[in-house]
């Protein structure tokens, strides 16, 4: 496989996983934001990724979320395949697999701190072992450990590797990206909330976002159709808007995705509540991050849950 093995470009959403307040899987909530981001225009659902606070689900709720997706759209599904384990990454890629999605996302073992060899390792085990495509996913502030260039051409010849999320916090590592293999693979970032436009204006193919679409909605799904028809003026309108909103849910408005969630609430978008150890916003965060959504032209829900 490779970039022409997939038809991946445009908007993917990086979903939230609702939970009640007594902890447990809103699998309506799910649903509607999914059935929501399409109606706007998504083109593809990434699921239990960092958003969706994958480190806080069991085996069998990761799983059940693949198929509630599936359920729920036909555009393009990828499940989260993450694990310190290789074998629980294989197991999780079986099971996306089983429920019918359309690849698996994939970082190096976090936490473990795995040297260059062993990461090349674990992509090649699970692709091997499960034949799908697979969105490789670099995120140094989670995993502990950051591929370099040299590792990065060495997981494209892996198989099934057809896409690269690259989010690593350097805008520049998304240029030495696209510049070594954005000929083999599709390159989609992450944090497109601040770095959406210029990434399509150097070449990727598009982007994973997560909090401007989850929150603006259509608003913010255009801004990569703004793009590709050249209309750079007002999709850079929308992105300095999404840059005011990372700044706001990335603040001192609670632990992300726990302020996301709070956004999407007040919005009237099923955002729910996170699961511990994250807690909801306090009153004065909640009124702070209203405040600066509502100053930047979001408009806010009649009534909040």
């Amino acid at each position: 496989m490779d970039r022409n093995s997939v038809d991946w470009y445009g908007n993917f959403c990086a979903v939230v996983t609702p939970f009640n307040r007594d902890g447990n899987i809103d699998e309506a909530a799910f649903q509607e934001n999914i059935r929501l981001l399409v109606s706007e225009g998504i083109r593809g659902i990434v699921v239990a990724g960092c958003t969706g606070e994958f480190w806080a689900l069991s085996d069998e709720e990761r799983l059940r979320l693949f198929e509630l997706a599936r359920e729920a759209t036909d555009v393009f599904v990828i499940g989260n395949a993450s694990a310190i384990v290789t074998g629980h990454s294989v197991a999780y890629a079986q099971g996306a697999k089983d429920r019918a999605l359309d690849g698996i996302m994939l970082t190096p073992p976090f936490y473990a701190k795995p040297n260059d060899r062993e990461i090349v390792h674990h992509y090649r085990r699970v692709s091997d072992a499960v034949e799908l495509p697979i969105l490789m996913y670099n995120i140094p502030s989670r995993q502990a450990v950051a591929p370099s260039i040299g590792v990065i051409e060495q997981l494209v010849q892996v198989d099934n590797v057809v896409a690269f999320k690259q989010s690593a916090s350097e805008f520049g590592a998304v240029l030495d990206t696209l510049r070594a293999v954005g000929d083999a693979i599709r390159v989609m970032p992450g944090h497109s909330v601040d770095r959406g436009v210029p990434c399509l204006v150097m070449g990727a193919d598009g982007y994973v976002s997560s909090v401007e679409s989850q929150v603006m909605g259509r608003d913010a799904v255009r801004m990569y159709e703004l793009v590709m028809e050249g209309n750079l003026e007002e999709a850079r309108d929308i992105q300095m808007r999404c840059v005011a909103l990372d700044k706001a849910v990335h603040g001192d408005a609670g632990t992300f995705p726990a302020s996301l969630k709070a956004a999407m609430n007040f919005c009237g978008r099923p955002g729910g509540y996170p699961r511990e150890p994250l807690l909801p916003l306090t009153e004065k965060e909640s009124s702070n991050l209203r405040a600066t959504l509502q100053g930047i032209g979001i408009a806010m829900a009649a009534v909040v849950a």
